[in-house]
């Protein structure tokens, strides 16, 4: 099995996670009335709508929050064969 890189997903899920807040916020723009947004204020502390200091801010808190999921799923995955192989070939061939 072949490693999973980790700079690599870390920009790549840094970069989802920004692609959807930005949507999320240009969709706020199109339509307030959504009830969706409210996440965003609970995701994101000392988050405000509409002020470019919290879309920029809610940018960068986005941007962490991928690097640490990606950071964590390339931990395990990478363990995974590891784990797997101390408890011999039958899990794998399962």
């Amino acid at each position: 099995m072949t490693r999973l890189p980790c700079l690599r997903t870390m920009f790549a899920t840094c970069m989802l996670f920004q692609v959807i807040y930005a949507l999320c916020v240009l969709l706020w723009l199109i339509d307030p009335s959504l009830k969706g947004h409210s996440l965003l204020q609970a995701v994101f502390p000392n988050f405000s709508l509409l002020t470019l200091r919290s879309f920029i801010y809610g940018l960068i808190a986005s941007g962490v929050y991928g690097w640490i999921v990606a950071i964590i799923f390339v931990f395990f995955y990478n363990l995974w064969p590891t784990v797997a192989a101390a408890f011999g070939p039958t899990v794998i061939a399962r």
